[in-house]
């Protein structure tokens, strides 16, 4: 009992870490040039010092802050405006009266392609910690690594929106938490996609 105790404290004393380091470093980046670096280096973080808390520690992840802030933000506002160019047209589109089929065609597919955005950066944030990736390459190989194993994604998909329920009754778990919970899932379950793409770039 004792160990099982130990183990659910460590996970969520590292998980209330990790999301203090988000919140203190996107508020370092202002907020809007915060959020992405943010996530690649508590991402890059975790990757280091997985649940050993003491290792964990300011000057390192600032490091990492620093060293992440241009090509973080660059993948992140990519990933951002497709969604912005989406959500428009779909906005567009549905003032328009009385839909034919071709267009109520186009408002669905625009509808699966909103997934694609930030589904794609979330693959980006692993891959971003084992690979010194070019912009060009970052967008390319989150786009083909959505493609290699479905699996992953669907429990993306399936964990981000368990976490949004919990956030929705529990709002401070979001905030001290759940950030920190959903990186780790992140890191976990891309594992595979990672290892995949590894293999193909060594042979």
């Amino acid at each position: 009992m004792g160990k099982i105790i130990e183990f659910i404290f460590t996970r969520v004393y590292v998980a209330m870490l990790v999301t203090g380091i988000f919140w203190v470093l996107t508020i370092c980046g202002g907020v809007l040039l915060g959020v992405g670096p943010a996530s690649a280096t508590i991402m890059s973080l975790y990757a280091e010092n997985g649940m050993t808390y003491k290792d964990y520690n300011w000057s390192r992840a600032w490091e990492l802050f620093k060293e992440n802030l241009r090509p973080a933000n660059q993948v992140f506002y990519t990933f951002f405006a497709i969604e912005g160019v989406l959500l428009y047209g779909m906005y567009l589109m549905i003032q328009i009266p009385h839909l034919n089929f071709f267009q109520i065609l186009v408002l669905l597919f625009n509808l699966v392609f909103l997934l694609v955005a930030p589904l794609a950066y979330a693959v980006y944030l692993k891959l971003q910690v084992h690979f010194d990736l070019s912009y060009a390459n970052s967008i390319k190989l989150s786009l083909i690594g959505m493609l290699l194993d479905i699996r992953p994604v669907l429990k993306l998909i399936l964990g981000t929106a368990l976490l949004g329920v919990i956030s929705y009754y529990m709002p401070a778990l979001l905030f001290f938490v759940l950030i920190g919970v959903w990186h780790f899932f992140v890191n976990d379950i891309f594992d595979p996609v990672y290892q995949n793409i590894h293999e193909k770039l060594v042979s």
